[in-house]
């Protein structure tokens, strides 16, 4: 698996996409953000649960919704 793959479940459907432009987000992305990739068989739902957080963006979205 490259790191430039997208986040995908068990069924091989796309786990996050962006809150800004709708994108998927890659293992790279995850990085970028200083997140943990989800386990495997963990749900979307689980891991924003176990995180703490509403949704994911790309640092390139976060960064022009602050400008």
């Amino acid at each position: 698996m490259r790191t430039s793959d997208p986040v995908i479940d068990c069924r091989k459907q796309v786990l996050f996409s962006c809150s800004g432009c709708g994108s998927p987000l890659t293992h790279d992305d995850f990085f970028e953000l200083g997140l943990r990739l989800p386990d495997s068989g963990e749900s979307r739902d689980e891991y924003c649960e176990s995180e703490l957080i509403d949704d994911v963006s790309h640092t390139r979205c976060l960064r022009s919704r602050a400008s």
